[in-house]
């Protein structure tokens, strides 16, 4: 007789590889479509729920995505050879997982051929090949982003259409009351999320837009404070998330850099929120290409 060993006991590292293949792709909307991905390997995986980070490799055509998921150092592996050959790498959002399938959701905004993964997700079909990397079990959690005080009673997340996977994922775990201010390309991105937040879709085709809309609703959303000051690097990560925010009020921010940083600023220096109370994340910059 043969036994599994428990999956803690397989993995000893904070983050694996893992080689998936496509099970399904379902069109969402305009801008959205969702790719199912399956693989005997999620057994180790480790699902922390909310606005969990992943990344995937988009690995050349043929590739042995097997083989790849059992070398040691994952990481040598992947940048071997000169820069320009390494397989893409992109971060996203656990958007779903069911253990009983060993099935994560990944859903994608596509822009047509203009990046790689927009280019895959828009051409995936059932059987197609790919790579995770995420959490396994047994180690500290350091891949979410939404970290509120247990006793906050004041939430507010903003997005654009790059973090709306992952504002719906935290949306639809809450267990309290949260102001969500949502932006998309188009009406049909608009996509049913569970829970109790009060959500507002904000339709660019429509003229609407995230930050001016959000600047004339913090009176209902943030609360005023002591003023304090912020300063910005704007060549580096526009990425900052609190380790131990207090307080009733909590702001998650996410979506292209410019409105986030801006957001922030207004939060912090102009209504005297705390900047511990404010997790801020530029998925995406303006003009700046994603590099490997």
């Amino acid at each position: 007789m043969t036994t599994t060993a428990p999956a803690a006991a397989r993995t000893t590292q904070p983050y694996q590889p893992f080689s998936l293949r496509v099970a399904g792709v379902r069109r969402l909307s305009s801008t959205f479509v969702r790719v199912t991905l399956s693989g005997d390997s999620l057994i180790d995986f480790d699902h922390h729920g909310y606005d969990q980070r992943m990344s995937l490799i988009f690995m050349p055509e043929g590739a042995d995505c097997d083989a790849f998921a059992r070398e040691a150092d994952w990481m040598a592996a992947w940048r071997s050879g000169p820069t320009d050959s390494w397989a893409p790498l992109r971060v996203y959002t656990v958007r779903a997982f069911r253990p009983e399938s060993l099935e994560v959701d990944v859903d994608f905004v596509l822009h047509g051929d203009a990046s790689p993964a927009s280019r895959w997700a828009g051409r995936a079909s059932v059987g197609d090949r790919i790579v995770m990397i995420s959490a396994t079990p047994g180690h500290p959690v350091t891949d979410v982003a939404w970290r509120p005080p247990a006793d906050a009673t004041r939430l507010l997340l903003a997005a654009d259409e790059t973090a709306l996977p992952a504002a719906s994922s935290i949306l639809e775990r809450l267990d309290r009351p949260a102001r969500a201010f949502l932006e998309v390309p188009f009406p049909d991105d608009c996509l049913p999320i569970a829970g109790p937040a009060e959500i507002t879709w904000l339709v660019r085709s429509r003229g609407e837009r995230l930050e001016p809309v959000l600047r004339e609703q913090l009176d209902r959303v943030a609360p005023p404070g002591a003023l304090d000051d912020v300063v910005e690097q704007e060549d580096g990560d526009v990425w900052d998330v609190p380790e131990n925010p207090a307080g009733g009020f909590y702001a998650w921010l996410a979506g292209e850099a410019g409105p986030v940083v801006s957001l922030r600023r207004h939060l912090v220096t102009e209504r005297g929120v705390d900047r511990r109370a404010v997790a801020f994340m530029g998925y995406w910059k303006r003009g700046r290409v994603q590099p490997n």
